[in-house]
């Protein structure tokens, strides 16, 4: 998806552990989005290890940026029902509930092989920012 220009996939280190992650899409994957607010920028797959340390948001800072110098003025993300902590992460960071309702998020868990062990399908909020 990098090479093709449809995602930035950032990387965060400490020494020579992977700290964390985040893939930002260049537009939301999620149909209602696009119809109801157009084409922006969406964090997707976040990932900070071990959480609490400051990751998370140093990597929402640079996904920020990202959205940034592709020309967008707002950046989004689906966050699980379930995962109230880093609901309160987004919201102290400035995201708001976009005011469409849940979306679903559909994905996949694979095997090395690659080959599909499980399809989830989890309820989410989705979340806004203006980043201008």
């Amino acid at each position: 998806m990098q090479e093709a220009g449809q995602a930035t996939y950032l990387l965060a280190w400490s020494g020579e552990e992977l700290a964390g992650r985040c893939t930002v899409l260049t537009a939301s994957k999620y149909e209602k989005v696009r119809q109801l607010l157009g084409a922006f920028p969406e964090m997707n797959a976040l990932e900070a290890r071990p959480p609490g340390q400051g990751t998370g948001t140093a990597i929402i800072t640079c996904a920020e940026q990202t959205a940034r110098r592709l020309g967008a003025s707002m950046i989004g993300l689906a966050v699980d029902v379930s995962n109230r902590g880093a609901r309160r992460l987004y919201q102290r960071l400035g995201y708001h509930d976009w005011g469409h309702g849940l979306v679903i998020d559909h994905w996949d868990e694979t095997d090395p092989a690659g080959t599909v062990l499980k399809t989830n399908a989890d309820p989410c909020h989705y979340l806004t920012k203006p980043i201008e």
